[in-house]
């Protein structure tokens, strides 16, 4: 028998579930023992939460994450990624607007920064990964570059270029994001790693790049997303 499953426990959250009832579910898994509780974090995150409507998802997602978050932030985030990948949650849904208000106090800065970490490799679009940082209360530019440097993807590399034209001033931050970028070792972060030298103007960092960069695609890498895919695939 799968041991994250138990008939019984499944019968009744799923009942609590057309019932609507989230107090008597508190109630329910506060009297749970802890591996049956576990069990129900498993049932919840695995198999109800992705047969659920998007309104009631993100209802009893914020919930559970207000309630017990060192239990549920990452369960229920988890079950909201490959949702949001197949996509049948949106993050313009009026539930995640209302989850992410309910978040944003600063005592809840480490759940919104474990929910960024999930849903970031998930985004398709420059627009809505700089809408998540802002909605999730990650402002600061560096902060974000840190967010950045851990996301795989052509959408996190155009984020990030962006991020770093408000950090222009500083050569000595900009070429250490870079030599990050360059231990990441994949083709995609090198062409990166190029051509934040080339944008940048930062000679100093030394390396072998074969990313040729024409002049009028470079005063277009931070404002068209087309171009800047064309550029860094290049090679």
């Amino acid at each position: 028998m799968d041991q994250h499953y138990h008939p019984i426990i499944f019968q009744r959250l799923s009942s609590l579930f057309e019932a609507g009832d989230w107090q008597a579910m508190q109630k329910y898994l506060e009297g749970l023992s802890n591996a049956h509780f576990r069990t129900a974090g498993y049932l919840l995150g695995e198999r109800l939460l992705p047969a659920a409507d998007a309104g009631v998802f993100w209802d009893v997602m914020q919930k559970l994450v207000l309630w017990q978050p060192k239990a549920f932030t990452v369960t229920t985030g988890k079950a909201a990624l490959l949702r949001l990948q197949k996509g049948t949650l949106s993050l313009n849904d009026a539930g995640f607007q209302q989850l992410a208000e309910a978040l944003s106090s600063p005592t809840r800065l480490i759940d919104r920064q474990k929910l960024l970490a999930l849903w970031l490799p998930a985004i398709k679009n420059p627009q809505t990964m700089e809408d998540l940082f802002m909605r999730l209360g990650i402002v600061d530019n560096r902060r974000k570059v840190e967010f950045l440097l851990r996301t795989e993807g052509i959408v996190a590399a155009f984020v990030l270029l962006r991020t770093l034209c408000y950090e222009e001033h500083d050569k000595a931050y900009l070429m250490s994001v870079v030599r990050q970028v360059m231990k990441r070792g994949n083709n995609l972060c090198f062409n990166l790693a190029s051509m934040l030298r080339t944008y940048f103007d930062l000679s100093e960092i030394r390396g072998t790049f074969s990313l040729e960069i024409q002049p009028y695609e470079l005063s277009r890498l931070d404002t068209d997303f087309d171009v800047f895919c064309r550029v860094i695939t290049k090679v």
